[in-house]
């Protein structure tokens, strides 16, 4: 089989041919492993400037994808656990000294995920998100994994007088819809309320607590605290850096939902 040039199929550049198959490919939904494998076979492609490595440690396949555009660089890890999705580490240079490191750990279903916002090793913002395996999809401009197909709930704390406090809140984010919910947003302030969007019913209250609860598929309560102290944030820094965020949400869920 031959293109239009004559030349043979077979013979077209790598990146020709993944671009072709990207426009086969059906992305209306994908597991969450099965993004994983289309956006590492992206990085192995030289599409941009992109080094890649792939580790076997135990039961654990890590996947390490680092990008520099020369406009910001961008630095994965995926990790499978006994071949299913575990956790997703993100580190991102915005430039200017600032840059923000992202975790996401993938739970039966249940997606969360925690992103800092820093300059050096002050956190600036933070921003936690939770949303479900089903909602991912591929990323239009192949720099990410994955983007948020929809979301249940994101939140966004901002540094205030030494603590992390919560400065914005909004439920049942949509991507192709662009639909959302505000709960605390600029000029919005609401401690209380209820909200239906495609079969999912959230119901919030915002005081010293984020308590939501949804119905719907995947039921569930939610209650996130809605300030951190300086200590609290310092830890979840080093979660973050450390290399101890593969080991689990945990330590997350600690500060999060329960303090300490």
């Amino acid at each position: 089989m031959s293109n239009r040039n004559g030349e043979s199929a077979s013979k077209l550049p790598r990146v020709d041919l993944f671009q072709a198959r990207l426009l086969t490919v059906n992305t209306s939904f994908m597991s969450v492993e099965s993004l994983f494998d289309f956006y590492y076979e992206r990085a192995i492609i030289p599409i941009r400037n992109t080094t890649y490595s792939r580790e076997q440690r135990g039961s654990l396949d890590i996947r390490h994808v680092a990008e520099d555009d020369e406009f910001r660089q961008l630095n994965h890890k995926l990790v499978l656990k006994d071949g299913v999705a575990s956790s997703v580490w993100r580190e991102q240079e915005w430039g200017l000294n600032e840059n923000s490191i992202d975790v996401t750990h993938f739970d039966n279903g249940i997606v969360k995920q925690l992103s800092l916002r820093h300059t050096g090793e002050s956190v600036t913002g933070l921003k936690i998100s939770l949303t479900r395996g089903e909602w991912l999809k591929p990323d239009p401009d192949l720099r990410l994994p994955y983007i948020f197909g929809r979301s249940d709930m994101e939140t966004w704390y901002k540094a205030r007088d030494l603590k992390m406090g919560l400065d914005r809140v909004r439920l049942a984010w949509d991507h192709e819809t662009k639909h959302t919910f505000p709960i605390k947003e600029y000029g919005i302030d609401k401690k209380k309320a209820e909200h239906l969007y495609r079969g999912v019913e959230y119901r919030i209250e915002v005081d010293d607590a984020i308590r939501l609860t949804i119905d719907g598929k995947s039921p569930r309560k939610v209650n996130w605290r809605t300030e951190l102290t300086g200590d609290e944030v310092r830890t979840l820094f080093a979660y973050a850096s450390d290399g101890s965020w593969i080991e689990g949400w945990e330590p997350v869920a600690e500060i999060l939902e329960n303090g300490r």
